[in-house]
């Protein structure tokens, strides 16, 4: 069993991204599995230094390490910074082998355009967190009409999709179309997450992949390109969501609470760790504080399916 820690330093890591460390950590601990650390930059007009060297002390203060990955924030050059298998082959090669097949097809819309015609295109379930959907203008293009700016979107079938997630059960799409047709290498050249994740995962073994209720219509998807690139896709789990006082949902744009400022404020953190715990384990007690190794003690994580308020004072 081989699980991983995915931050994305474009932001200081909040309450919600502890949770899901260290519910990835607790599951591989508690079950002899490995846990890697994996830096996810490819989108590198959004990473701060400031903001690696941050998570990096952020891990170290709640206590969570890892089995593979960088030494720390100046190991940049090493594989598990995305940004550095930017400047590899790998991405490239499985560009080149789902547009040769036919399974990518090259895109010149600009976003003024796709942005006109949004309003027109139909949107699946309102809290999915897909759409609007592309609206299939270069759909008819194949891979010898592609210019050097174009975009690489994938094309996916009518069939339907589903899979089994570790807590919510069979989890079914009528039809994978219904996801559109998702880039995959911009017109930047800047490569897309959905294909980054995918390729990664895969090279790096990870068995299960332990994250957040928004991601979960996007696993149809990628359960799709594991099976393009002939690889099996790993176990899936989809955890809640925690929301501030007022039941918003965390996130680094909102400016919700930082672990940075929480560790450079005094707070300890196993007060973190117990705040956390009823999130890991719905059922348990409600603790001030826990230790770590405490924590371990509970056993495998079970975080239901249910979101939670999480109000930090």
């Amino acid at each position: 069993m081989k699980t991983r820690l995915a931050p994305t330093p474009s932001g200081f890591l909040h309450l919600g991204n502890a949770a899901n460390f260290l519910l990835c950590w607790l599951w591989a601990r508690t079950q002899g599995g490995k846990v890697v650390l994996r830096i996810e930059d490819t989108d590198t007009t959004r990473r701060r230094t400031e903001f690696v060297e941050s998570l990096f002390r952020d891990l170290e203060w709640l206590g969570l390490d890892w089995d593979e990955g960088p030494n720390g924030p100046t190991d940049a050059q090493c594989p598990w910074f995305q940004s550095s298998r930017l400047r590899t082959e790998r991405y490239v090669e499985v560009i080149d082998l789902l547009a040769g097949r036919g399974d990518l097809f090259p895109c010149r819309c600009t976003r003024k355009e796709l942005s006109l015609a949004a309003p027109q295109v139909a949107r699946i379930e309102e809290d999915a967190g897909i759409g609007p959907l592309y609206p299939g203008t270069c759909r008819g293009r194949k891979a010898g009409d592609a210019g050097a700016s174009d975009a690489w979107r994938l094309r996916l079938p009518e069939c339907p999709s589903s899979f089994e997630d570790l807590w919510r059960g069979r989890q079914n799409l009528s039809s994978l179309e219904a996801l559109g047709a998702p880039v995959l290498k911009r017109g930047d050249g800047c490569i897309a997450y959905h294909l980054a994740v995918c390729v990664d995962d895969a090279d790096q073994g990870i068995t299960h992949v332990l994250r957040g209720r928004d991601l979960l219509p996007w696993t149809h998807l990628h359960k799709h390109l594991h099976g393009l690139l002939g690889h099996p896709a790993p176990v899936f789990g989809h955890h809640p969501l925690l929301g501030g006082a007022g039941g918003e949902r965390l996130a680094k744009s909102a400016g919700s609470t930082s672990l940075r400022s929480l560790r450079e404020g005094g707070v300890a953190a196993t007060s973190v760790l117990g705040r956390l715990a009823r999130f890991l384990h719905p059922k348990a007690p409600v603790v001030a504080e826990i230790p770590l190794d405490e924590l371990l003690g509970w056993g495998i994580p079970d975080p239901g399916t249910i979101d939670l308020p999480l109000e930090f004072e």
